[in-house]
């Protein structure tokens, strides 16, 4: 199937498309998977402005609600601060930067499909060759300088200006855990607010600057995170005054 007959967003008929992936090929899957991917949706917001809205199950599984459309949306009956218009690939690393969160529900009152934070990952995988996890460092990170292609500079500093927070100095380093031999590409950065809303921005900004296999590391600074840095390299950005 060509991959450049996806209709415009929103994902105006997904029942009908849902219906045929389930009943489809392999080929029919993979096309939907590649249209989940391209499409955005719609995530109702908190009533007091501090994040995204979630969805508990019986269990006691917390998933984010997303709408295909704003008919589906109109089903949300709980009140909301607003509604956030996001890509699936935001959606994702918003999944994987919170361990609290087992992965998403499309259209939970309709003709609904959930997607756990693994199926989350193997489409994001099949997509671009890369996974995305949320790492826990247990040991001194130790910083090394390495070369940076300019355009990546040039898209991650762009990234940072546009995405409406405020970033005061970020730098782009290799770094490896004190155990670990091989080290990867760290993107260090201070600023104030919420990574939720930094990081996917900046990851899908220099994800495609990045080889097959490579890994690499978004990272809030701290004071000491930032003394190291400062003794390796210049900032690639920095607050004007």
């Amino acid at each position: 199937m060509d991959e450049n007959v996806f209709r415009p967003n929103p994902f105006d008929d997904w029942e009908a498309q849902l219906k045929n992936m389930r009943a489809g090929g392999s080929d029919v899957r993979a096309f939907f998977r590649r249209r989940l991917r391209a499409s955005t949706y719609l995530v109702p917001c908190r009533p007091d402005g501090k994040g995204l809205s979630l969805l508990a199950t019986q269990n006691n599984e917390l998933f984010l609600p997303v709408f295909t459309s704003k008919t589906e949306l109109g089903k949300w009956m709980q009140p909301h601060g607003g509604v956030a218009t996001l890509p699936f690939e935001m959606l994702h690393h918003i999944v994987v930067d919170d361990v609290n969160l087992s992965g998403i529900v499309i259209n939970p009152f309709g003709a609904s499909l959930i997607l756990r934070r693994s199926k989350l990952t193997a489409i994001e995988n099949a997509a671009t060759g890369m996974t995305h996890e949320r790492v826990t460092h247990t040991g001194r990170l130790i910083f090394e300088t390495g070369q940076c292609p300019a355009a990546l500079v040039r898209d991650f500093t762009a990234a940072l200006k546009n995405s409406g927070m405020e970033v005061f100095e970020a730098y782009i380093l290799m770094a490896r855990q004190e155990h670990e031999t091989r080290p990867h590409m760290l993107f260090l950065i201070d600023f104030k607010g919420d990574r939720k809303r930094l990081f996917p921005a900046v990851a899908q900004a220099v994800q495609p600057h990045m080889k097959t296999g490579s890994n690499f590391e978004l990272l809030k600074a701290d004071t000491a995170t930032l003394a190291a840095a400062r003794k390796k390299s210049a900032p690639v950005y920095r607050k004007r005054n």
